[in-house]
């Protein structure tokens, strides 16, 4: 006569499974990590590609000047960081989503740009993630580095930290100390910096030059600053007439405090890599 067999799993054979399948799912979550950093890396690339390429639009127009050597006609001044620089060509209707001038895993602006002429709520303290080199013209030397995430540092080379890595911090960089750079011959690549660990500059190349140094011949160059704070609404009240409709009022309880400035440190504390970099 034949008998009933019991198909149950044994303990120890449960308990293989499990250890099976904690393996498997250690293996796909850095996999998966690394995919999703890939993506984001990808997607700021061709962010700063898109900057680059209306940077080059506009200098057409511009005597082969960038939008921060111009006067803006709204305000009568030059630009005093990358976020006027920047919204200069969305009032030029040269761009037409700020939201090119955000990063996965960094600043990140939110679409409203408000009214034209003066497009009042673009790229407001917050919205904006890239500096840029000032001065710079579309005749610059090619590998000039031209639109950059926003550095800790001013100096040049200009500084990151390694520590803020994929965090949305003020010079943060990605995971193993990698910005990503921009030239002025609108190639974009990330780039591995010096270190991975504290405030880090480009890499040192043969003669001791790096992709900043070297591009200038040796002579520094001023990074315009991006500008932080309280991204609901920091007006200028020449800049930003007439104001934009928006569901918040910006002034509403007051005029909020003065927005902070990334990377307005002049030179790099003690022990850091000198500008020389």
């Amino acid at each position: 006569m034949k008998t009933k067999r019991n198909h149950a799993f044994t303990l120890i054979e449960l308990l293989v499974v499990i250890t099976i399948i904690a393996i498997l799912a250690g293996l796909a979550v850095p996999a998966y990590n690394m995919v999703q950093t890939l993506a984001n890396q990808n997607k700021g690339v061709n962010n700063a590609r898109q900057i680059i390429l209306a940077m080059k639009l506009f200098s057409k127009d511009h005597s082969s000047q960038y939008p921060d050597s111009v006067a803006n006609p709204l305000t009568g001044s030059l630009a005093q960081n990358a976020n006027d620089a920047f919204r200069f060509m969305i009032q030029e209707k040269i761009v037409s989503d700020e939201r090119i001038f955000g990063c996965p895993a960094g600043y990140n602006p939110d679409g409203n740009l408000g009214q034209s002429p003066s497009y009042s709520y673009a790229l407001l303290p917050g919205e904006n993630h890239w500096s840029m080199t000032a001065n710079q013209t579309d005749t610059t030397v090619g590998n000039m580095p031209l639109v950059y995430e926003n550095p800790a540092s001013l100096s040049w080379p200009p500084l990151w930290n390694a520590d803020m890595a994929g965090k949305i911090a003020p010079g943060r960089t990605w995971t193993g100390g990698k910005i990503i750079i921009g030239r002025n011959d609108g190639s974009v690549a990330v780039e591995a910096l010096a270190g991975d660990k504290g405030m880090v500059g480009p890499r040192v190349m043969a003669g001791g030059m790096n992709l900043f140094t070297q591009a200038s011949d040796g002579i520094p160059q001023r990074v315009l600053p991006v500008v932080i704070g309280n991204a609901s609404g920091i007006l200028d009240p020449i800049r930003d007439i007439p104001p934009a409709p928006r569901g918040d009022t910006p002034l509403a309880g007051g005029m909020p405090s003065a927005p902070q400035v990334l990377g307005s440190a002049p030179a790099a504390p003690d022990g850091l890599p000198p500008s020389g970099l």
